[in-house]
């Protein structure tokens, strides 16, 4: 048997009854952050992502951090946009959010309905999951949505104005997603 304290085993999902239990139990709080997306647009049009994470909350021990894999906490496609995604990353890496998020801008949905699209995919297998997604797309339309978060804000700084603006979504909750 594995000692899943010291290294990864092969992993086992919980049973859905027990990560929608509503015994969920949050380690990030406004003094331990989660992931930290960040897309950047240059003046020629060109996307760029980058993520920061610590991979805190519900990480399962010696995996991988989900921001490390393509499409989970981050993707750009320069024709289309980019998208990052925070949040309980062992749930979010199963629906690759991001790069779901993209493909939906591709599709024709703007940043702030593809971010709804992910998100709620996600809640309705997971209602009890917290995360967030915030997309872009290459002409610098932005939107964000997210799911059992308090208050999620996000930072956008362009070339129109000298300073940052913090712009606050309204988040979904589990309540709605418990009555399917």
């Amino acid at each position: 048997m594995v000692d899943s304290k010291k290294r990864c085993g092969p992993y086992k999902p919980q049973p859905n009854a027990e990560l929608n239990s509503g015994h969920h139990v949050s380690h990030v709080s406004r003094h331990s952050h989660d992931t930290i997306g960040m897309l950047a647009l240059d003046a020629k049009g060109r996307m760029a992502v980058g993520l920061s994470t610590n991979g805190l909350t519900f990480k399962i021990p010696g995996r991988s951090s989900d921001s490390a894999l393509p499409g989970c906490g981050g993707y750009v496609d320069n024709e289309v946009g980019g998208a990052v995604a925070t949040g309980d990353g062992d749930i979010m890496m199963r629906f690759s959010p991001a790069f779901l998020t993209v493909e939906l801008m591709r599709g024709g949905s703007n940043p702030e309905k593809a971010a709804q699209t992910s998100v709620r995919r996600i809640a309705k297998k997971y209602p009890l999951f917290s995360g967030a997604v915030v997309a872009a797309s290459k002409d610098g339309v932005y939107g964000a949505a997210c799911h059992n978060i308090v208050v999620f804000k996000y930072s956008i700084r362009d070339m129109a104005g000298p300073r940052t603006r913090l712009v606050t979504t309204p988040c979904s909750n589990s309540t709605h997603f418990l009555h399917f």
